[in-house]
């Protein structure tokens, strides 16, 4: 990442920035359709930003975290963009809803079969809002607390609250799936020392 940021700001390299997009895209695509509920506005806003990050570039050495930096320039410009249309606002991270979440278990975990994803999927789904938006920033895409709080400007012992409830939530609700993959592991670990 540090080697596109700096191709970007000191080559003008249009391919690293093109680099750049396509690799955080999707997941800045997310986060705003979270706040717009428009798949065009919400694409419109991740470019918008990703133009000013452009004509900003020379400037990209004072971003401490760009990550964070974006994130936070698509909440505000998703709430802009909100005040501008006279849409009615999230009144408070209670009230934004997130969809299109996805979670994506880890290569190394091939143990989990589509039916376990899909309950997982579904458990996520079942999250408050605020719960939901907190947990996939910070174990979806990899921010940690401070840097969750900064992006939704709480505080972090509100991420922290959140993310407890979430896993708590979660726990209960996987509770029968990890029982019935442990019995079915152990029922396959039967078969095969005969």
């Amino acid at each position: 990442m540090d080697e596109l940021l700096q191709k970007i700001q000191y080559h003008d390299d249009q391919q690293a920035f093109e680099q750049l997009y396509q690799l955080l895209f999707f997941k800045l695509y997310q986060f705003a359709y979270a706040y717009v509920h428009s798949k065009e506005n919400a694409e419109e806003i991740v470019n918008d930003v990703f133009m000013g990050l452009w004509q900003k570039r020379n400037t990209l050495n004072t971003i401490a975290n760009i990550h964070v930096y974006l994130y936070v320039a698509i909440k505000n410009t998703s709430l802009n963009y909100i005040r501008k249309n006279k849409l009615p606002p999230p009144l408070s991270l209670d009230d934004l809803e997130v969809r299109h979440l996805h979670f994506h278990a880890d290569p190394e975990n091939t143990f989990i079969t589509r039916e376990m994803q899909s309950r997982i999927e579904r458990a996520i789904e079942l999250l408050p809002p605020r719960c939901k938006i907190i947990f996939k920033l910070i174990k979806e895409d990899g921010f940690s607390y401070k840097e969750t709080a900064s992006i939704l400007d709480i505080s972090v012992k509100t991420v922290d609250t959140q993310l407890y409830l979430a896993l708590k939530k979660l726990n209960v609700t996987l509770l029968p799936v990890w029982e019935e993959y442990a019995d079915i592991h152990k029922a396959n670990l039967g078969d095969t020392e005969h």
